[in-house]
């Protein structure tokens, strides 16, 4: 009798595994359409030093610098002096890229309930972003030779724009829980609202040097869902904004850095930057448009087979 009992009770709870609603499914996500639009863009403090890219063996015919502006103050034929600066970069301006990525999600219809696990999300699946840079020279006043100039520098510094830098990192991999709701509109289809835990990371060429700066970050996700068996789909919309600083306190290696003349405009100083990364900041303004196809995942072989197993001790049973 004891056995019996036991026999029964596991065989109902096979049975409630396997006609429980939750299905789980590997989901890709689909480039184009999936995508994101609007505004991105990057900042940085530094302090430091520059000097004149001279050096009397091996570039006499280099940049010279000295601070002050005093045009009485001798300029020695060999002089180069350091002049205490503060270098600022503006990276920034409208993105446009399409998205790729995996994850798995399971969509749970009985308890209204979506999960997502090993979310990985690449921003920039068709290339790096190039994005538009100027920089904002502030500190002493100074002046160069070779080209022979007068850097008269205002308390909120001088700005000139040096072109473009790539973008070369944004993505969001998870780390942590990943959760939502769903609300049936129809038939196997619901709009549903999650949060998954993620870090966020973008990592770009910062004033000469490679950078990347990883932020953890809760993003948000909502759309729709629609079950069709052994496949799913997952389409959402969603604003991805934030703004955040840090400090990191970086000594950047010296860099060589070309910069347009002031008094007189028209030439190029060659400087060379020693600079201390003080603060790093991001604004994030995006819409985040995502696609993604799913594929039920087979349940478990050992489930399978004690399930099989089963069902031929019951028809055993039956026989006798």
């Amino acid at each position: 009798m004891h056995r019996s009992r036991l026999f029964w009770a596991i065989l109902g709870a096979v049975g409630a595994l396997r006609l429980a609603p939750a299905q789980l499914y590997d989901f890709s996500v689909v480039a184009p359409p999936s995508g994101i639009s609007g505004n991105l863009s990057i900042s940085a403090r530094t302090q430091g030093t520059l000097v004149g890219n001279y050096d009397q063996n091996t570039n006499p015919t280099g940049t010279r610098t000295k601070p002050g502006i005093n045009p009485f103050d001798p300029f020695g034929p060999t002089e180069n002096v350091p002049v205490n600066v503060s270098l600022g970069a503006a990276i920034g301006g409208t993105i446009n890229r399409q998205a790729g990525g995996t994850f798995r999600a399971t969509v749970d219809g009985g308890a209204n309930t979506i999960t997502f696990e090993n979310l990985s999300l690449n921003f920039l699946a068709n290339g790096p972003a190039s994005l538009p840079v100027t920089l904002t020279l502030a500190g002493e006043s100074f002046r160069t030779r070779n080209p022979t100039s007068t850097y008269i520098l205002p308390s909120q510094g001088i700005t000139f724009p040096i072109g473009a830098v790539n973008l070369s990192q944004f993505t969001a991999v998870q780390t942590g829980v990943g959760a939502g709701v769903l609300t049936p509109v129809g038939v196997d289809t619901y709009d549903f609202t999650a949060a998954v835990a993620v870090d966020l990371t973008l990592a770009a060429d910062l004033l000469g040097n490679p950078f990347a700066q990883t932020i953890p970050f809760v993003l948000p996700l909502q759309g729709q869902v629609v079950v069709l068996g052994n496949s799913a789909v997952i389409t959402s919309l969603q604003q991805l904004n934030f703004s955040q600083a840090f400090n990191p306190n970086l000594d950047l290696p010296p860099f060589e850095l070309p910069v347009p003349t002031i008094l007189p405009p028209g030439s190029t100083a060659n400087l060379i930057f020693d600079l201390t990364l003080e603060e790093l900041g991001f604004e994030v303004d995006l819409d985040v448009n995502l696609r993604a196809e799913g594929t039920l995942v087979p349940e478990p072989a050992s489930l399978t087979a004690l399930g099989v197993g089963l069902a031929a001790l019951i028809r055993r049973r039956r026989e006798v």
